[in-house]
């Protein structure tokens, strides 16, 4: 079952990558900045898989005594779904808590995230590295999220942290 939920986090589909108006507006505003983003599956209490994703933009907020870095999380979105079926959880961002270990080894994550229906998931992820990024790093993230009803989904993504930082090109003054 594991080896099939990985495949899945990193299989690319045509039909995954099509993104909707809401989803390609996020992702221009979250372009520039530090981001955690992943792609993987929910897998429901009856071992039903669907593909999921997520992207949020973060901004530091502080790093305490011990390097532990929190981040504030401005925006962001779970999907979770076929192309043709797809279901969008906005996060609450003032629910969320994003902290990450010292030299970005792990990180974990918690908040609200909602649909247009007022349906709210309380989702908990945490990442282990795989991987160091040339701007940031690569995780394995298992976590859950669990409606209002009591209802489960275990997540599991390859998830990304990632600070992008906008070039500044000058042109000479004459």
């Amino acid at each position: 079952m594991m080896a099939a939920i990985l495949s899945v986090s990193v299989t690319y589909s045509t039909a995954f990558a099509q993104e909707s108006d809401i989803e390609r507006k996020s992702a221009d505003r979250l372009h520039i900045g530090t981001f955690l983003a992943g792609s993987g599956a929910a897998v429901s209490e009856d071992d039903n898989a669907m593909r999921s994703h997520f992207r949020m933009g973060i901004v530091e907020s502080q790093t305490d005594d011990n390097g532990h870095t929190e981040y504030e999380v401005k925006r962001g979105v779970f999907i979770v779904g076929k192309h043709d079926n797809r279901e969008h959880f906005s996060v609450i961002p003032d629910t969320w808590e994003v902290s990450v270990s010292p030299n970005m080894k792990s990180y974990d994550a918690s908040g609200k995230v909602e649909n247009s229906e007022d349906k709210v998931y309380e989702v908990e992820v945490s990442g282990d590295e795989i991987s160091n990024l040339e701007h940031g790093s690569l995780y394995y993230v298992t976590g859950t999220a669990t409606s209002d009803n009591g209802e489960v989904y275990d997540l599991f993504y390859i998830s990304a942290l990632v600070e992008r930082t906008p070039s500044i090109e000058s042109t000479p003054q004459i």
